[in-house]
């Protein structure tokens, strides 16, 4: 017998499954931007991330009045009814659909974060790409220290530039 209430959450979490699947691929459309240095592809990724992190909070605030309702007919605390959980009480079909659906989050958000950092990586790297080329430009030391002997950090020496100012 399929309980109408776990019907509706399997169709939520199937949609959330959906909303971090396009996450996932915005995010890797961001990287290939990232490495191009394509600033309209990069804006247009924000813009694609921010429209999904909106859908996934109106799907987790929808998945957490329908966990709510089960938890009641459960006889449930709200907070102890996880996915988890669930998938321990629900029997049949919908306990299996659960588990499946619950590993399905678990790569998936773990392949976002692997994502996610990555893209932060290239956005640091490629802002002290910049400082740097903007140190070396204005002449302006930078404030950042440089291994010295001993692995001792100092600060850089003298400034460099590639305009000759004693000409």
């Amino acid at each position: 017998m399929s309980d109408p209430l776990v019907v509706k959450l399997i169709e939520i979490v199937n949609s959330e499954i959906r909303v971090f699947n396009r996450l996932l691929e915005i995010l890797q459309l961001e990287q290939k931007a990232l490495c191009a240095d394509d600033l309209e592809a990069i804006e247009g990724c924000l813009a694609a991330k921010k429209e999904a992190a909106e859908e996934a909070r109106r799907m987790e605030t929808e998945r957490l009045l329908v966990v709510q309702k089960i938890s009641k007919r459960l006889e449930m605390e709200p907070e102890n009814c996880t996915l988890s959980r669930l998938v321990e009480v629900v029997e049949g079909w919908q306990g299996e659909e659960l588990a499946r659906m619950r590993e399905t989050m678990m790569e998936l958000n773990r392949r976002i974060r692997a994502t996610n950092e990555s893209n932060a990586f290239l956005i640091r790297q490629s802002m002290r790409y910049t400082e740097r080329c903007l140190d070396i430009l204005s002449g302006q030391p930078g404030n950042r220290g440089v291994y010295g002997q001993f692995g001792r950090a100092r600060r850089g020496s003298g400034m460099r530039t590639l305009v000759n100012r004693t000409a």
